[in-house]
């Protein structure tokens, strides 16, 4: 089971908090749980935690995402994020006004939202800085073949027991994806002295794929709000949201 938690956080008057500091709530969250599962983590090289940090105009509060994507990271890390008031960092400390907790979904709830999904064009929503590796080099425009490579990689870290391994399938599924439409920029995210070349803005993916691959692309697409996009997802890079849309034949 995964589970998303949304924090409303308060900074100073006149204080700009830049995305970047995803990393920073991130080190204090490590700091509040118990060094054994940090270390765990560590060591097997899970990566049961993805998040990210925005600004929403709506409520004109900064937004912390966290999305725990197994059932250890749920029992150690969501007392902690569900009854936090504040979080003090370095330079400051920032208010925690709400807090929101979405019920927790299984993979096969997930699957079953992809098959209840008909439409085959989606606006993806790159809410935090997004980038990918590719050939040892960072990659900062989103081409089809790597936002669903990095989807595959994701869901199969969160859900071995639905691993996607069918490589004939996921070649057929890669050859009916086209990008039709984005509005992006480039950006960097700043990870300690490194800042990583990025891009944030959306991209519309039309999918042209036999109902059953569909199927499989709604899926990736309903857990892609939950485990992000790209690299780095731990670290409060590639939060994503997604929006699925009616074709437009006019345009």
């Amino acid at each position: 089971m995964i589970q998303q938690i949304q924090l409303v956080l308060s900074p100073p008057n006149d204080v700009r908090i830049p995305q970047s500091w995803a990393y920073r709530l991130y080190g204090w969250l490590m700091s509040q749980i118990s060094s054994e599962f940090g270390e765990q983590m560590h060591l097997q090289g899970e990566h049961p935690i993805a998040h990210f940090l925005c600004f929403s105009p709506e409520k004109q509060s900064l937004i912390w995402t966290v999305n725990l994507l197994n059932d250890a990271a749920r029992q150690v890390v969501f007392p902690v994020l569900e009854s936090a008031k504040e979080i003090p960092l370095h330079e400051l400390v920032l208010s925690v006004s709400e807090v929101h907790v979405s019920s927790a979904v299984s993979a096969a709830e997930i699957i079953r939202a992809g098959r209840s999904c008909s439409e085959n064009r989606t606006k993806l929503i790159f809410q935090s800085p997004c980038a990918f590796k590719q050939a040892g080099r960072y990659a900062i425009y989103p081409q089809e073949n790597l936002i669903l490579q990095s989807l595959i990689t994701h869901w199969n870290t969160t859900f071995p027991e639905y691993a996607l391994t069918d490589s004939d399938a996921l070649q057929a599924l890669q050859q009916g994806l086209h990008i039709v439409d984005y509005n992006l920029h480039t950006t960097r995210y700043l990870l300690k002295e490194t800042r990583i070349p990025s891009f944030l803005g959306n991209v519309t993916v039309e999918a042209h794929l036999a109902p059953p691959l569909l199927e499989l692309w709604n899926t990736l697409l309903s857990f892609a709000p939950y485990g992000g996009i790209g690299i780095k997802t731990t670290l409060g890079m590639g939060g994503t949201t997604t929006a699925f849309q009616k074709r437009n034949f006019c345009t």
